[in-house]
């Protein structure tokens, strides 16, 4: 019996650290059409869904899974987007991306810095797109 509650303590533990720093450690997650949108304690539940909202009139978020995440530092919104393989790096994407920004600006961030953030399936950054008017 002491054997099985120790067990059941370690398991228990293992979960909560695995959700803490796993799941918990991209945000709270909210979810438009088929994306998840992830935003960390920097943002406002309010401006995340404003930019979920976007991402469904944009049909970006179109019922295919998505990921991004949501942050800000230094008074500047980072949209961090999970991007496919070489993606990322390639620059035929830069000109789409840099209109993206554009467009995300415009609609989200009216008053307030933001860049793009081309990432691994973990939200590493591989890439960063900065706003510039076009």
């Amino acid at each position: 019996m002491k054997a099985l509650k120790g067990l059941v303590f370690v398991v228990t533990l293992g979960i909560f650290l695995y959700f803490q720093f796993f799941v918990e450690g991209y945000g709270t997650k909210l979810v438009f059409n088929g994306t998840e949108v992830y935003y960390t304690k920097n943002v406002t539940e309010e401006t995340a869904n404003k930019l979920g909202n976007y991402l469904v009139d944009a049909e970006f978020a179109d019922g295919d899974e998505k990921a991004v995440q949501l942050d800000k530092t230094e008074g500047t919104y980072q949209f961090r987007m999970v991007t496919q393989d070489g993606i990322a790096n390639n620059e035929e994407w830069l000109p789409t991306f840099k209109a993206f920004v554009v467009e995300l600006k415009a609609a989200v961030f009216p008053d307030d810095n933001v860049e793009l953030h081309l990432c691994d399936d973990s939200f590493e950054t591989l890439q960063v797109v900065e706003y510039t008017p076009l």
